[in-house]
Formats: C-alpha cells, sequence, structure tokens
C-alpha cells in the first residue's frame, strides 16, 4: 500500500482493538486496501462491458469475499471479523429498491434457492437434496432495509479443525 499504492500510515484512521496499532500493521492494513481497490478496476470494467453489450439491466452480479480479511482473528477463526463478510448484489431489472442496506443475515446457503427460483424452477426439478438456505426474491423485491422474508436471528459458525493455515 505505502510503496506501490502510494498510501500513507496516517491513511489509517482506525485500527481494530484486537490488533497491535504498529507500523508493520498499518503497512499490512494498506496493502490489503491496495488489493481491495484493486479489484475494483476489474469490476467496473466488466460491469462496463454488460452495459455496453446491453445485459446489465438483467443480470444479477453478486459481489462476496472469502471468510475474512489475513489478520489475527478474521480469517479461518470464528470471530466476528472471519464471518461477517461483505455482500454486494446488483440487479437493475431485479431489485426495487437498489442503494439501501439490508440488515439481514444471510448467507452463501441463500444463492441456489434465488437463482433457482429466478430460474423459474421449482427446487424438486434440480435433483438436489433439499436446501438448507432461502431464496433472497423477497429481499430483492422489498423496498425496506429489513424484510421478513427471511428470518433469522443468529449465525451458528464452527470450525472443521485448528491450525495454522499454511506453514
Amino acid at each position: 500500500g505505502v510503496a506501490k499504492g502510494g498510501k500513507r500510515l496516517s491513511d489509517i484512521d482506525h485500527v481494530p482493538d484486537q490488533w497491535p496499532d504498529t507500523e508493520a500493521g498499518r503497512q499490512d492494513m494498506l496493502d490489503y486496501a491496495l488489493e481491495v481497490e484493486y479489484f475494483d478496476g476489474p469490476l467496473g470494467r466488466m460491469l462496463d462491458l454488460l452495459q455496453a453489450r446491453n445485459l446489465l439491466s438483467n443480470t444479477i452480479v453478486v459481489i462476496t469475499s472469502d471468510n475474512g480479511m489475513p489478520f489475527p482473528r478474521a480469517k479461518g477463526q470464528a470471530y466476528e471479523d472471519s464471518d461477517h463478510m461483505p455482500l454486494a448484489i446488483q440487479w437493475p431489472s431485479g431489485i426495487r429498491q437498489p442503494g439501501r442496506s439490508v440488515a439481514e443475515y444471510v448467507s452463501f446457503i441463500d444463492f441456489a434457492p434465488t437463482f433457482i427460483e429466478l430460474a423459474g424452477l421449482e427446487w424438486h426439478q434440480t435433483g438436489m437434496a433439499a436446501p438448507t438456505g432461502r431464496s433472497l426474491t423477497g429481499v430483492f423485491q422489498s423496498r425496506k432495509s429489513s424484510t421478513s422474508s427471511i428470518v433469522r436471528d443468529h449465525v451458528i459458525v464452527g470450525r472443521e479443525r485448528n491450525d495454522v493455515g499454511r506453514p
């Protein structure tokens, strides 16, 4: 972030309480920020291409991430920063009130039921076991920041093993 992105350590206005506020930690945060910003360029070009081909209005674009940032108490751990991931969905012709932030618990397990429903299929037609997720179409069609279409008041998080990841 500093060497290649022209960022300054002072650009970091907050270091999470669970991380040491050191120069090395701030440099790591700036490196990570540079990677996130880099992603924006290709994503913008993809959206521009869809627009140029008149496909954007009826294309569902789903942007999310893997489990957490590569920092302490994040990636591979069972803490808020490892399991509260960004999710942005754009679908100009299908989301009724675009630009809003929705405070529902959603999960990757909700994507398949959503896409199957939007394809006009019934789940039993897929030949797959019954889904554990719920379709997000009610969230798409609502004009509110909170809907009752997905009723979850908690998330259960677990780990399969306890290791350090990579050597």
